[in-house]
């Protein structure tokens, strides 16, 4: 009788884990609404030839709405940003009336959500959480306007769309541009001009007289020049000057050109253009041409027989000067 023993034969399996790294989880943004961030609001900015190409003559933000621009998947969604129209050294040339106005502009957006700051043309990626998505307050636009050279255009900025920021649908499909950055309401002026304040406070003897003086064709005493200087006005080319010398109200009684006088009885106060010698009436403006920093505006008075029989007297005559550039 043969015996066989059967021998059950064990063995321990070891168990091996593996750590498996952490995935990022892909999601993508589906199109929802249109949001417009406006550069520029009622923006005006002063502005002269006289600036160096990159001078920054301003540097601001524009907000969005609390609208939902984009409906996103929960983790990781991918925007994208960049211009629309041609640049000139990394910045849009803003034209004004269609014409180059010396003048471009860079635009950036500051994601609130991540705390991150990204120039156009940018890309970059945001985690969204489970119903999350892109919304026109998440995110501060800013723009930088700088000197590029060439001649100023002064007026209003031509008004487009500039940049635009897009996502991405699963299947790396891309989305419509949610936001859509648009130069708005723009403005490069003048730097302000103005006269002397000596010259409008400024004292003027108009002489001493007889009545003999008057008896000449014009009836009236020799032309004496006075002067407004201008004490600032950087772009003087293509403003006018208007200057208004005291109210109607300030008229003769009988000859209406001329200023009343208080003192001596038919004689009036006459203003004129240095130039044509043309008089200007009371309360009416007189329109010159700019004048740059420096210079002066010359005019003349005198002294003008309003009706027969002059008489003597001392007379003290204030007229008030407005003036306007435009």
């Amino acid at each position: 009788m043969h015996h066989r023993t059967i021998r059950r034969a064990s063995c321990a399996l070891p168990l091996l884990l593996f750590a498996m790294p952490a995935m990022a989880i892909s999601s993508g943004c589906y199109w929802q609404a249109e949001g417009n961030y406006q550069l520029g609001q009622t923006a005006q900015i002063t502005v002269s030839n006289a600036m160096a190409p990159g001078t920054v003559v301003r540097d601001d933000v524009a907000y969005g709405d609390g609208n939902r621009l984009a409906k996103c998947g929960k983790g990781y969604a991918t925007l994208e940003g960049d211009y629309t129209v041609a640049r000139e050294g990394g910045m849009v040339p803003l034209t004004v009336g269609g014409q180059p106005s010396g003048f471009g502009i860079e635009v950036y957006i500051h994601d609130l959500r991540n705390s991150q700051h990204y120039e156009f043309p940018h890309r970059y990626q945001r985690y969204f959480g489970l119903g999350d998505g892109v919304i026109g307050n998440d995110a501060v636009v800013g723009y930088r306007v700088k000197r590029l050279g060439g001649p100023v255009r002064f007026g209003r900025v031509d008004s487009r769309v500039i940049a635009q920021q897009w996502s991405y649908q699963p299947g790396n499909v891309r989305t419509r541009a949610f936001r859509h950055l648009v130069v708005y309401d723009l403005q490069f002026v003048r730097p302000t001009c103005s006269i002397s304040a000596e010259s409008l406070n400024q004292v003027f003897d108009v002489g001493t007289y007889h009545v003999g003086n008057f008896a000449t064709p014009e009836r009236a005493t020799p032309w004496r020049p006075f002067h407004l200087v201008v004490q600032e006005c950087a772009e003087p080319v293509g403003l006018v000057a208007s200057f208004t010398f005291g109210r109607a109200a300030d008229a003769d009684p009988t000859v209406s050109e001329l200023f009343s006088l208080s003192g001596p009885r038919n004689v009036g106060l006459e203003l004129a253009s240095d130039d044509t010698r043309t008089t200007i009436r009371p309360g009416v403006p007189f329109l010159a041409n700019a004048l740059g920093t420096g210079r002066s505006y010359d005019f003349n008075v005198r002294l003008r027989e309003t009706g027969p029989t002059v008489r003597g007297g001392a007379f003290r005559r204030p007229i008030v000067v407005q003036v306007d550039f435009n």
